[in-house]
């Protein structure tokens, strides 16, 4: 008698690894996505404020738009961070789960990174072009 229950088998199955649902999650990817979200957020505000107070007329003090920088410089470098935490785990979730929804996440991570250096960059540049008068 032959048994019929190897017969029905995908011989591709045996050789695929077990998905466990949605996959496994690290803690310290979802601390760092919230963190990128939190630190964009508040440079593209700091910038904000700084930019709508550099106007001549109703403008800030000197005082206070320096300090807007610096916690412009701040801000963006912890952003500059956390984006290139998340985007290392994105490629490690990339590897080993390819999909259009990683590799796009990966790219916004990347795109991150990218703003966040170039407004500490744009906060370097304005005190250097003051001669460093804080």
């Amino acid at each position: 008698m032959e048994d019929n229950t190897t017969e029905n088998k995908d011989p591709q199955a045996e050789n695929k690894p077990q998905q466990m649902g949605k996959g496994r999650r690290w803690i310290f990817f979802d601390f760092a996505k919230k963190g990128v979200g939190c630190s964009l957020a508040l440079s593209l505000i700091i910038f904000a404020i700084y930019m709508a107070g550099s106007i001549p007329d109703p403008g800030f003090a000197d005082r206070i738009l320096f300090f807007l920088l610096r916690m412009l410089r701040y801000s963006s470098l912890l952003s500059c961070a956390f984006s290139l935490f998340a985007l290392g785990f994105s490629v490690h979730r990339l590897v080993y789960h390819p999909s259009l929804r990683n590799t796009l996440g990966l790219c916004f991570y990347f795109v991150t990174a990218v703003i966040g250096a170039n407004f500490a960059l744009f906060g370097s540049l304005i005190v250097a072009a003051t001669e460093g008068n804080i």
